[in-house]
């Protein structure tokens, strides 16, 4: 329902009421319905709606719906006496012509106290018609807030991914440049590797996720361009379920951690190591067990480096607290876990249509 209806509908369900408890309460007192009684409903009626439809474009008119509570409880209690002093004098005026007596003589005390009743009627109005404009005003402000996160949270997450392309390039490179000299057929090759890695790698960057088999494929690619330098010093084992194929997850997530475990691992053991790849459903979750044989030094810079953080906040920005990673020694090397839901958080919201009614 549109707020111009859903007004015009409340305005007249409320005055109907109205109406309907008059009936009921002068019917109890044993009064007649004849046609000086209908002609009074209908005269209450229809001042109702003109005087509170004239009492909405007051307040739109003067801007009360920007006020704050402490401005307009003087000013709804002073529109609302006047608004209960109209009304009975109009109604008064009207039913005299009807009644046919043209006697327009009031007591103070009858004035005072039949103002003051439809005063508190126009005040209920009042509190109704408010409360209803601050319950938009706030789904309004909540809905913007919402967008202005969603757009933050979007261009964060596009800088992290196009923090990790550059970052991968750049120690790809440092490998070809370490073969050069010692092997250049195997130099050549690997700037093959690269060049298929990197193809794919760029078209992963423009999604926000990718299904876990492509990011696998990135995964041996990669590894098969570093056993060129490690060669017999680097062993790796993967243990993949097969469910797990089509899970979604963000680009070059476990690219990213196997890639930490060999530089900030594996590179500084004399003896080389071994990376073992684990990935299991449960609970409709993907669940990766990353291990390298190195050791992470919780001391050292470098063990919350470029690829640990970003791989933490990408997650943040996208699961929220719905998935989880961890990082810890283990008496054989370091083990990283992820969890990763089956469902990413959505950063677009509908615009709000609705206009001040």
């Amino acid at each position: 329902m549109s707020k111009r209806k859903l007004y015009w509908t409340s305005l007249i369900s409320g005055w109907l009421a109205y109406i309907i408890l008059m009936y009921v309460l002068n019917r109890l007192d044993g009064k007649e319905l004849d046609l000086y009684f209908g002609l009074n409903l209908f005269t209450t009626f229809s001042l109702g709606l003109i005087i509170s439809h004239a009492y909405r474009y007051l307040i739109l008119w003067r801007n009360w719906l920007r006020l704050k509570i402490i401005q307009l409880i003087p000013r709804v209690l002073g529109a609302s006496l006047v608004c209960g002093m109209v009304y009975f004098f109009t109604h008064s005026f009207i039913s005299e012509l009807i009644n046919g007596t043209y006697d327009f003589r009031f007591e103070w005390l009858e004035i005072l106290q039949t103002t003051l009743n439809l005063a508190v009627i126009f005040m209920v109005w009042s509190l109704l018609y408010f409360l209803f404009h601050f319950i938009q005003n706030y789904r309004k402000e909540e809905i913007k807030n919402l967008r202005w996160q969603a757009a933050k949270n979007e261009m964060e997450l596009n800088k992290l991914k196009s923090q990790l392309n550059p970052h991968f390039i750049f120690n790809s490179m440092n490998t070809i440049r370490a073969l050069i000299d010692e092997d250049p057929k195997k130099s050549k090759q690997s700037v093959t590797r690269l060049a298929n890695i990197l193809r794919s790698s760029l078209l992963m960057g423009r999604k926000k996720v990718i299904s876990f088999s492509e990011e696998l494929q990135l995964v041996e690619d990669y590894l098969n361009l570093e056993k060129t330098r490690f060669e017999e010093r680097l062993e790796c084992k993967f243990e993949i379920d097969d469910s797990t194929k089509e899970h979604m997850i963000p680009p070059m997530l476990l690219q990213t951690l196997v890639e930490n475990g060999l530089k900030h691992g594996i590179s500084k053991l004399t003896d080389g190591g071994r990376i073992e790849v684990k990935a299991w459903k449960e609970n409709g979750s993907l669940n990766l067990s990353i291990f390298n044989s190195g050791k992470l030094d919780s001391t050292a810079e470098e063990s919350e480096g470029f690829g640990l953080a970003n791989t933490k906040q990408r997650m943040k920005l996208l699961y929220g607290r719905d998935a989880h990673f961890s990082i810890q020694n283990t008496e054989e090397g370091v083990l990283a876990e992820v969890v990763i839901p089956n469902t990413v958080r959505e950063f677009k919201y509908k615009k709000d249509e609705s206009t001040d009614s």
